[in-house]
């Protein structure tokens, strides 16, 4: 057990989570499919499940759960990166999180953060410097949480559609 406080728990997650888990992502998913659905798949399922398994045994990252009364309520999923150095880059280690999730009857609780907080501890547990994830720009609720948790933009994913075929003509405006 990695943290404890009253009837909540956060610890690695089990074979027996695989399930809980594979829910939460679902609602992860469904979000993402709604505030992106260019990019996001419609729904799935036995490919959810089997990256859920694969993600129990991954030895480069780490599955915990948080858990109150013996029901998951959120997950958070890490691995752990080093890349070599470049001509242009030196080489770097990090912790990235990969997925977190808490469950709709549980949000705004403290979850989450006690999920980034054992991460966290892991990662200054392996000497790791820091803790990197990616962010949808239409999700202002995770933005607002990472920010609360003290993490701040260091790249810009940016994109332009393109005019196809099929689409009306788009005037590009700008200053050069």
């Amino acid at each position: 057990m990695l943290w404890k406080k009253n009837k909540e728990t956060v610890r690695p997650a089990k074979k027996k989570d695989a399930d809980a888990i594979s829910e939460l992502r679902r609602q992860a998913h469904d979000l993402h499919r709604t505030g992106r659905p260019d990019v996001f798949q419609k729904p799935f399922g036995d490919e959810l499940e089997a990256q859920t398994r694969k993600m129990l045994y991954d030895k480069n990252g780490l599955l915990l759960v948080t858990e109150t009364e013996g029901t998951v309520c959120g997950f958070v999923y890490a691995t752990f990166v080093t890349e070599s150095s470049t001509p242009v880059w030196d080489s770097r280690s990090f912790c990235k999180i990969e997925e977190i999730a808490v469950d709709k009857s549980c949000r705004g609780q403290g979850y989450g953060t006690q999920l980034v907080q054992a991460v966290r501890r892991e990662a200054v547990a392996r000497g790791c410097p820091k803790l990197e994830l990616n962010v949808w720009a239409f999700n202002a609720g995770a933005c607002a949480f990472w920010t609360r948790l003290g993490f701040a933009p260091y790249l810009y994913c940016m994109e332009s559609r393109v005019q196809t075929a099929d689409e009306p003509s788009a005037e590009i405006t700008g200053a050069d």
